[in-house]
């Protein structure tokens, strides 16, 4: 597994590599919300606003590249989501969850998805540098980070984003994107 780290700006971006419904995105006012999108297989899962925005600005860089769009996989969102949500608690920024060995790949495939392909992106920023559109763009200007984006083999997605305190900064919005290909 590599570990790359860029700090662009007030968002700091990680990322990490490891061997359908289709949504496109909506009006904007409706983007600002959370709400339901289409899921991996069929069906509906809830997104929080944050989380909602990040999915649709992924499918709108793999759109823009004639590649096919994310589904959201519930397993993934399950992992990205409390990988956030513990990197805001336990105040720390890493890849590997803290204390542990476990690496982004680890955390999914603990949590039962079987994966052909499986790789991270982790960010955060504090006020409108933790907006969703904020993070993609940083993502999108960092070489690893778009690799994980616009990587053809990854066809499901998780997007965790959690709000709170991180190293004394109030308002800062973790966010996780996993990324995978079931086998």
């Amino acid at each position: 597994m590599r570990y790359l780290s860029v700090l662009f700006g007030s968002v700091f971006v990680a990322t990490a590599f490891a061997a359908a419904a289709v949504v496109t995105a909506p009006p904007e006012a409706e983007a600002a919300t959370g709400g339901y999108v289409g899921k991996c297989g069929g069906g509906k899962i809830f997104l929080s606003a944050d989380e909602r925005q990040s999915f649709y600005l992924h499918n709108q860089q793999r759109k823009s590249h004639n590649l096919r769009q994310f589904c959201v996989h519930p397993t993934l969102q399950k992992v990205a989501r409390a990988h956030s949500k513990d990197m805001i608690q336990r105040d720390y920024f890493s890849h590997t969850t803290k204390g542990t060995s476990r690496q982004a790949c680890d955390r999914v495939k603990n949590a039962g998805y079987r994966f052909r392909y499986c790789g991270e992106n982790i960010a955060y920023g504090s006020g409108s540098y933790g907006e969703p559109q904020s993070i993609m763009r940083s993502w999108m200007k960092s070489t690893g980070h778009r690799r994980n984006i616009l990587n053809g083999k990854y066809r499901e997605i998780g997007i965790g984003a959690y709000t709170g305190t991180y190293k004394g900064m109030r308002n800062t919005t973790m966010y996780t994107a996993d990324f995978g290909t079931r086998l």
